[in-house]
């Protein structure tokens, strides 16, 4: 019995799932393991889901684009792994990526990277590195091509714009 029964898949909806999928189907028929898919929906700045006037349609659009989102991966790898379960959460991406991995029992956590570097980097973050520095369990990293890091979702964009008025 090894460590890596699980293997938690945080993806991006709107950059490199594909890929970061890839890999983690690799590794999963690899190892043997099962594949927990995971979407957090992190709410565009500006947009509060607690406000009924704007809120429960954001909030229901972000969920709908997610959902479809998340069965369509997860269909992608049932055919080649033994276990693929998706999980759809909403919160701040980092401390429910960790939180998601504990609660899974997960091994090893498998992500994209946009690879972002300087102003950039600094302004916007890397959820990767964070989770690197705080995961306690092997974090395998799979670099965005050129072009996906910033590409926005359908739903972002919109709730982006209902924010805006």
């Amino acid at each position: 019995m090894h460590p890596y029964q699980t293997l938690l898949v945080p993806l991006d909806p709107c950059g490199c799932a594909e890929l970061v999928l890839v890999r983690a189907i690799e590794l999963a028929e690899a190892l043997s393991a099962r594949l927990v898919l995971l979407i957090v929906v992190n709410p565009p700045a500006g947009v509060h889901l607690g406000d009924p006037a704007l809120g429960g349609t954001v909030r229901d659009g972000l969920r709908a684009e997610a959902e479809s989102r998340l069965a369509e991966l997860t269909a992608l790898a049932r055919p080649k792994v033994r276990q693929v379960d998706g999980v759809l959460r909403f919160g701040e991406v980092v401390p429910t990526v960790l939180a998601e991995a504990e609660a899974q029992g997960a091994g090893m956590i498998v992500m994209g990277t946009h690879g972002r570097t300087g102003l950039r980097r600094v302004l916007l973050g890397s959820v990767a590195e964070s989770v690197i520095r705080q995961a306690t369990v092997p974090v395998v990293v799979v670099h965005a091509p050129e072009g996906t890091a910033d590409a926005p979702s359908r739903a972002w964009t919109q709730a982006s714009a209902e924010a805006d008025g």
